[in-house]
């Protein structure tokens, strides 16, 4: 399978460009190709209007989009290796349940003025890390190794617990506080400015790094508990690191784009089936296949129905489902 990935590789990073720029270059906005060229060469002659659509509200939105679907795919692919579960995926510990219950508390409840102080974004992020530091004191025990079972079935309950609070909240809110919050559970990217970008930009490289530096230990780690401790792979902390490394590469790219879901579960199980599973070149893979599909979703969610758009995880949901019961059904088999 490795043999593959000196081919597949280029020709993703190529797809990602060609999508990214199509993303860029179309929209709702009617421009011509002429003036679509001098924008992106910062020509001094270009309408300014035209030039604040694909400089101020595209580009950072298409940049976003492609590290937020990079940074799922690559949380769901080590939560699948850390569980040795192929069902797992970036939520899995209740994080999303956690961010949605905050956002929409928040966006329902609080008065504006804190909303305006802290940002929802902010609020749902600390909503995701308190669903994982719940999950954590649920599914651990002093002394003893986390259990992959137990924290699948404490996330579960945490998800529970949190997902009866959100739909708390929008029985009892106000109508149109409600229509805002069941905007951002469904997931958009719309609004992104650049400022958003830096954080969640900065921790997808050192996690990615961190990960193909240990792309060893994590290899080992699919063997089982035993076999790779007896290579002298300390399986609990390397668990714990990639918990870590999951709830943040999951809040921050929720607090930007809200409930992006199947992006972290469907990916990773792309690329193994293009390249095996061995870390090296499966994690490298699974971060450009996450970017490039998520954006060609986005571009669709902007252009099918224009001039309205799209949710981004309404649309992704639909397209993710033939996949999912593919997956399904392999699993099956091979049980």
């Amino acid at each position: 399978m490795a043999i593959r990935f000196p081919i597949l590789f280029p020709a993703a990073l190529l797809a990602l460009v060609l999508v990214a720029l199509a993303g860029v270059l179309w929209g709702t906005a009617e421009i011509s190709w002429a003036d679509r060229a001098a924008i992106l060469m910062r020509e001094d002659d270009v309408p300014r209007g035209l030039s604040l659509i694909i400089w101020q509200w595209r580009i950072p939105r298409v940049l976003a989009v492609g590290v937020i679907g990079a940074g799922l795919a690559l949380a769901g692919a080590l939560m699948q290796t850390a569980l040795r579960n192929p069902m797992a995926d970036p939520y899995l510990m209740g994080l999303s349940s956690g961010a949605s219950a905050a956002a929409v508390g928040a966006i329902i409840w609080l008065p504006s003025w804190i909303t305006d102080s802290f940002g929802v974004p902010a609020i749902a992020f600390m909503g995701a890390a308190l669903a994982f530091v719940m999950t954590l004191g649920l599914s651990s025990r002093r002394g003893e190794p986390l259990d992959p079972l137990v924290v699948i079935l404490a996330g579960v309950a945490v998800s529970l617990m949190f997902q009866s609070l959100t739909a708390f909240f929008l029985y009892l809110g106000d109508p149109q506080a409600v229509r805002s919050a069941l905007g951002w559970l469904m997931g958009t990217a719309a609004n992104t400015e650049w400022h958003e970008l830096p954080l969640i930009t900065l921790a997808l490289l050192l996690i990615a790094g961190w990960a193909l530096l240990n792309a060893n230990a994590l290899d080992a780690t699919l063997l089982g508990e035993e076999r790779a401790q007896a290579l002298g792979v300390h399986t609990g902390r390397l668990r714990m690191w990639i918990f870590l490394a999951t709830v943040t590469l999951t809040g921050l790219a929720v607090s930007v784009a809200g409930i992006v879901g199947f992006i972290g579960l469907i990916i990773p199980h792309m690329a193994r089936l293009l390249t095996g599973a061995r870390h090296r070149v499966l994690l490298p893979l699974t971060l450009v296949l996450g970017a490039l599909v998520l954006i060609a979703v986005d571009l669709l969610c902007r252009t099918l129905l224009a001039p309205e758009e799209l949710p981004l995880g309404v649309l992704l949901a639909l397209f993710a489902a033939p996949p999912f019961i593919m997956i399904l059904r392999g699993l099956r088999r091979a049980s």
